[in-house]
């Protein structure tokens, strides 16, 4: 099982304020300092479902504290969604299955004789045709487009309150769907794997790496 981590990070300036709020609320959570520049909580509503939950961090955001609630699954793809002044500004959402998903999908129209999980594991011919689909699929306008889904609500100015210009015009960049989506002919390689390493860096919330509440709430030993 790979990486899962997820939580609400703010600047530490704000700290006072989401202490008061936290403090308030009914749901249990956790409060943990990243780093000199940012602190993040954890809620037991992880994945933000609850129309309690985002009143709760819409309120909190109102008071001018800029709320990033940030998700990396390690093996599934990672994403964000930022809230400020009473509403959410931006967000997003990276999919790592998506390439496949959509091979397997074009595998089972061209083949639907053969069972492509068993043929995988027992035939070079069929490992060979699944590879040569996969290629083509990330290379595809259409896969571009799909991506592109993921990041329709990306507004980088809207970073502006918790980073400098200079960070502002490097998320502009890495969101950029053509670099986001481009394939290395020699490698294979594409920066979409590498885009959430980037955007930590990026923000410099590098420590935001293996927690979650379930993790904390486990004393750590999940």
């Amino acid at each position: 099982m790979g990486e899962f981590t997820t939580g609400l990070l703010y600047p530490r300036k704000y700290e006072p304020k989401v202490l008061i709020a936290l403090s308030k609320t009914e749901q249990p959570y956790f409060h943990r300092n990243v780093n000199g520049d940012w602190n993040a909580f954890f809620l037991q509503d992880e994945w933000l479902e609850t129309s309690k939950t985002l009143q709760f961090l819409l309120q909190l955001s109102k008071q001018y504290v800029p709320l990033l609630w940030f998700h990396d699954a390690e093996d599934n793809g990672w994403g964000f969604r930022l809230f400020d002044a009473g509403y959410e500004v931006s967000s997003a959402t990276i999919s790592y299955s998506l390439d496949v998903e959509m091979a397997e999908e074009e595998f089972s129209r061209l083949y639907p004789e053969i069972d492509l999980q068993e043929g995988i594991g027992e035939s070079k011919d069929v490992r060979q045709k699944y590879e040569d689909i996969l290629d083509r699929v990330v290379r595809s306008e259409l896969y571009r487009r799909e991506v592109g889904k993921g990041i329709t609500r990306i507004k980088p100015q809207s970073f502006t309150r918790i980073v400098g210009p200079k960070q502002v015009q490097q998320l502009r960049s890495l969101f950029d769907l053509q670099l986001l989506t481009n394939v290395d002919e020699e490698t294979g390689a594409s920066l979409l794997y590498d885009s959430v390493d980037l955007f930590k860096e990026i923000l410099g919330i590098e420590e935001m790496v293996w927690v979650n509440y379930a993790y904390l709430a486990s004393g750590g030993r999940e």
